[in-house]
């Protein structure tokens, strides 16, 4: 299947995705677990320990079982999903072809949700072949142009993934139903498509274009002084960004507070906001760091030292140096609440010593004078 190949510059296609209004980056699939759960009009958070459950499931599915190992269940969970629309090991001649010629006629939709399992597993080239020729039909498909934005993100190729994220400003819209959604949780994905995606992939967009251009000790110093993800608040249109700084009232990072300036800039569901990007781009560590900084502005830092210790080992994160000294300050917070706390002393402490120590100085005294009048007796 033919690719089309498109050179982008970042700068202006950057500008475009700033005015272009809602952007297409949602990952649709009626497996509804990686959806943030909605309620009462409101995004509703996921408990920490679920929220780490549901991450934990897409990062196993991306792990790929060595020459004799068995495939883990979560990604076998997604490999099943694939295997009954698309062939497999073990499928007949026949049954190849049926499946090869139903893919063919495959709908849009069902096409992108197969694209999402696709990438799940990683599988990447497969997803792009299967939705490139969908782009050009009649009637284009929203999901079609949000997961072939993420197929271009997994491949790294972040200044095409802003393109098909502003074509299908133009091209599509999101649907007003869906199966497993309600139309509340629907449109709180169509202002996360326009407010956050299209400002990630600018920044991710950007952030690949600066690594390209210089050298290794280059890159080196980026990564050392790479700071918070600026996701909040979103950009607007002729005014300067000013992101949030996680600070106090002193401008200096303190785990449990934030500045009221600072707190003002960040949406009531940025946790939740945070916590679906995370599920549509699980690999993602700067989102990561991001949610552990939210976590330790509202003093849960039992979640925020969980996520810093994750980015400093396994996803290798320790060369950054301000996510480095904002996990040291929150262990630090951490170490000193643990401490058993300090036996105070006060006046009525004082008088019971003092009081103990009289009534056993006076018992000795008797017990003297005790003695000497029963020796003077003999």
């Amino acid at each position: 299947m033919r690719r089309v190949v498109v050179v982008v510059v970042i700068g202006s296609v950057a500008g475009l995705a700033l005015v272009a209004g809602p952007g297409r980056a949602s990952l649709y699939s009626s497996d509804t677990q990686f959806a943030i759960p909605f309620e009462d009009g409101k995004a509703l958070r996921l408990p920490f320990d679920e929220f780490k459950r549901r991450r934990a499931v897409l990062m196993n599915a991306m792990v790929e079982p060595k020459l004799g190992e068995e495939t883990n269940p979560d990604r076998k969970a997604f490999l099943d999903r694939i295997h009954k629309r698309m062939p497999a090991p073990g499928d007949t001649p026949r049954q190849r072809q049926e499946k090869e010629q139903a893919l063919k006629k495959l709908p849009a939709r069902d096409a992108a949700e197969l694209a999402a399992d696709l990438l799940r597993v990683g599988q990447v080239d497969q997803a792009l072949n299967l939705l490139l020729p969908r782009t050009t039909d009649r009637r284009p498909d929203y999901f079609v142009f949000s997961t072939l934005a993420h197929v271009h993100a997994a491949r790294g190729e972040w200044a095409d993934a802003l393109r098909y994220h502003t074509e299908g400003r133009f091209d599509t819209r999101m649907p007003d139903e869906l199966k497993g959604m309600s139309k509340g949780q629907l449109a709180w994905w169509d202002k996360l498509d326009a407010d956050y995606v299209a400002p990630f992939y600018r920044l991710r967009a950007e952030d690949a274009a600066a690594r390209a251009k210089g050298t290794a000790l280059d890159r080196e110093q980026i990564d050392e002084q790479e700071e918070i993800l600026p996701l909040f608040p979103p950009p607007e249109d002729g005014k300067p960004h000013q992101p949030v700084r996680f600070v106090n009232d002193a401008g200096e990072y303190q785990p449990g507070t934030i500045a009221a300036a600072e707190k003002a800039k960040l949406p009531p569901d940025a946790v939740a906001v945070v916590q679906q990007l995370i599920l549509w781009f699980p690999g993602d560590v700067r989102l990561y760091w991001l949610l552990a900084e939210l976590y330790a502005a509202e003093d849960d830092l039992d979640a925020a030292i969980a996520i810093f210790d994750e980015c400093t080992w396994s996803l290798k994160y320790g060369n950054r140096k301000f996510l480095m000294d904002h996990r040291a300050a929150v262990r630090a917070v951490l170490d000193e609440r643990a401490k058993p706390p300090e036996q105070l002393v006060t006046v009525r402490r004082i008088l019971l010593y003092f009081g103990v120590v009289g009534v056993v100085a006076l018992f000795a005294l008797g017990r003297v004078v005790y003695r000497r009048v029963r020796a003077a007796r003999v």
